[in-house]
């Protein structure tokens, strides 16, 4: 099997966005992409020169290249309990659940009391549906597996208890609105390089040995935290249980682009498109929280570096 180091490959024209490529833009990052027809959408965390965050849609042939973005931001508030509750919307992920023939959008939802997460919906990226405020503060990171389980929807998300804690909990619901059945299911690891918060990065993909997750987990040091990118295996019945888990990150900063911005050190996940056909995943991610970035590997590289590494 190939070595760890090489597990992920980062594309060779990193960043695919910077904000010089999006006018009165101060950053792109920690977005979300799907595939559309024959094209690539993606709803994309842009900050402002104000330092305001916003969220747009944005159009490529490739999902690499040629980024076209509509004129208007998205999913701003005009109705309460939105506008009290979505101050300031970001780091989305898009789940497409074909059974409803809509994708869904999760996103962060920061106000005056702390962090919410936030569920919209739509079939067009034209048109979008606000659901629900789904969650009391402090919470992150929301995403939907793609399928339901017995009838219900499943998230991962990850609630903030203070400090450097945070773990990977699980949901369920009849309708996106109202959740229950919380559970934590993976926890930080002492002394590791996810000793820091952990939460879920990319929305889970099927494969055959599990829901594959690629999560981000903190290494804090003295000055600083660094965001890592690591690999794990849900049954696919039973998401609740971790079948596999790999002790070693799958992606750290390494390269300027992920080393050097706005916060330094940072790799963090936020979609993972599959090629079943071709044994392959595109892995797309925010770099220190400046550009948004590419990295493949190949779903069996990916499983058994879950179990074996």
């Amino acid at each position: 099997m190939t070595e760890p180091r090489d597990v992920v490959q980062r594309y060779p024209g990193n960043p695919i966005l910077t904000p010089e490529m999006i006018p009165g833009a101060n950053a792109v990052f920690n977005s979300s992409v799907a595939r559309f027809g024959n094209k690539y959408v993606g709803v994309f965390r842009v900050e402002k020169r104000q330092g305001f965050q916003s969220l747009r849609v944005g159009w490529s042939d490739d999902g690499i290249t040629n980024w076209k973005f509509d004129p208007e931001e998205v999913l701003v508030p005009t109705e309460e309990p939105f506008i009290t509750a979505e101050e300031a919307r970001y780091d989305p992920r898009i789940t497409y659940i074909a059974a409803d023939d809509r994708y869904y959008i999760c996103h962060a939802s920061e106000n005056r009391f702390g962090c919410q997460i936030s569920v919209a919906g739509t079939r067009d990226f034209k048109k979008f549906e606000k659901i629900a405020v789904a969650a009391e503060p402090t919470n992150r990171n929301m995403v939907l597996l793609p399928e339901k389980i017995g009838g219900l929807y499943v998230r991962l998300d990850r609630p903030w208890e203070g400090g450097n804690s945070g773990n990977l909990w699980i949901s369920y619901s009849p309708d996106l609105v109202y959740w229950g059945r919380s559970e934590c299911i993976m926890q930080s690891r002492a002394f590791a390089w996810d000793s820091g918060k952990i939460g879920p990065g990319a929305p889970p993909i099927r494969t055959s040995e599990g829901w594959l997750i690629v999560y981000h987990g903190i290494t804090p040091r003295v000055n600083a935290k660094i965001y890592k990118a690591g690999v794990a295996l849900l049954d696919l019945d039973d998401p609740r249980k971790v079948i596999a888990r790999g002790r070693e990150y799958i992606m750290a900063p390494r390269e300027l682009y992920e080393r050097v911005g706005d916060v330094p050190n940072v790799v963090f996940p936020t979609a993972v498109i599959p090629y079943p056909e071709k044994d392959e995943v595109r892995i797309y991610y925010g770099g220190a929280d400046t550009v948004f970035c590419l990295a493949t590997a190949k779903i069996s590289e990916l499983i058994h570096f879950a179990r074996h590494r």
